[in-house]
């Protein structure tokens, strides 16, 4: 009868079974298991670093030689000093484990070269889909917009874009200065429109640090080509606006 040290959980299509010590995994019917999961082969049973048994799912090697494996508890590189064990993470398939891809790709911090090249050509104009699939290697219209949309919710990508749309505006002469001079002239302009004085005062007012929710910034990200709930990821401003200045500010 299996004990209640046993933890079993859908993998793919197979049950796979982690066993909290060796007296259960022989409860349960089984006999053999290799005594260090390091030289365990692929579909075997083997002890973990904390005397648990589980199945090597997958036993590879990454581009430069080295093995991992992947199991129950996750994936681990192969080594003397890596410990296997613990409860099973959500995402087995992520030397993270604790986190699910998504999450990774969300919070990371440093941008890779083909996240850079994408922000380079949305900065440029170009659709986000479009450039995802120019920067990615895919053709699947569908995965290249939700993939797209998820790098626009990232930090990092929303500074890149930001980072490379101002250097493209200062090739032609377009800084913070000239903004700022712009949104002067529309407001003591007496034949404008009202509309556009209310949009030049509200980002003067934001840059002043007159909103007392939200932080005092200067920025500078072009909106022209983007879609509605992308522009909203980008920035809160009006999106009708096709230049905004904005970069934080030390108080």
């Amino acid at each position: 009868m299996v004990g209640c040290g046993v933890l079993s959980k859908k993998i793919g299509n197979s049950v796979e079974t982690l066993y909290s010590s060796e007296k259960e995994f022989i409860e349960d019917g089984n006999a053999g298991y290799f005594n260090d999961w390091r030289d365990a082969p692929e579909g075997k049973y083997a002890k973990t670093d904390d005397d648990q048994i589980c199945r090597i799912l997958k036993r590879g090697r990454f581009k430069d030689g080295k093995e991992y494996v992947r199991t129950m508890l996750g994936s681990y590189r192969i080594g003397k000093n890596v410990m296997m064990g613990g409860k099973p993470p959500k995402n087995i398939y992520s030397f993270a484990k604790n986190k699910f891809c998504s999450e990774q790709r969300h919070d990371r911090e440093k941008p890779n070269t083909k996240e850079i090249i994408f922000a380079k050509y949305v900065a440029n104009g170009m659709q986000p889909d479009e450039a995802y699939m120019r920067a990615f290697p895919t053709n699947n219209t569908q995965y290249a917009k939700k993939m797209s949309n998820a790098l626009f919710k990232t930090r990092r990508i929303k500074t890149l874009i930001s980072e490379e749309t101002k250097k493209m505006l200062g090739k032609v002469g377009i800084d913070e200065e000239y903004l700022l001079h712009n949104a002067k002239y529309i407001i003591d302009n007496g034949d404008g429109r009202d509309s556009d004085k209310l949009r030049a005062i509200e980002m003067l007012m934001k840059i002043a640090g007159m909103f007392p929710n939200e932080k005092k910034t200067e920025s500078l990200t072009v909106f022209q080509g983007f879609t509605k709930d992308q522009l909203k990821q980008l920035d809160n401003s009006d999106v009708k606006m096709i230049a905004h200045a904005e970069k934080d500010i030390a108080q």
